[in-house]
């Protein structure tokens, strides 16, 4: 089972932080400064993904489950992921 309070507490500080670019964008500041938030923002969320991903690996590694099976779910949930970076 994946350690929901670690991400909980990742998602959070990702939100303050989109909360900081609004503000960044609602004061005006620089472009260059605003995507440098961006690209940190876009950072976390990739290891959030990461983290979640292999943990969910884990877990169905530990599972009783047949082999076949598992592949083209482990497959499926890659896939899925790759698309999101």
């Amino acid at each position: 089972m994946m350690e929901k309070t670690k991400v909980l507490h990742s998602l959070r500080r990702v939100e303050g932080q989109l909360r900081g670019i609004q503000k960044m964008v609602d004061e005006g500041r620089p472009c260059d400064e605003v995507l440098v938030q961006l690209v940190a923002v876009h950072a976390a969320i990739g290891r959030i993904g990461t983290d979640i991903l292999l943990n969910e690996v884990g877990c169905r590694v530990q599972q009783d489950l047949t082999p076949e099976k598992e592949l083209e779910r482990l497959e499926k949930l890659l896939l899925t992921y790759s698309e999101l970076k």
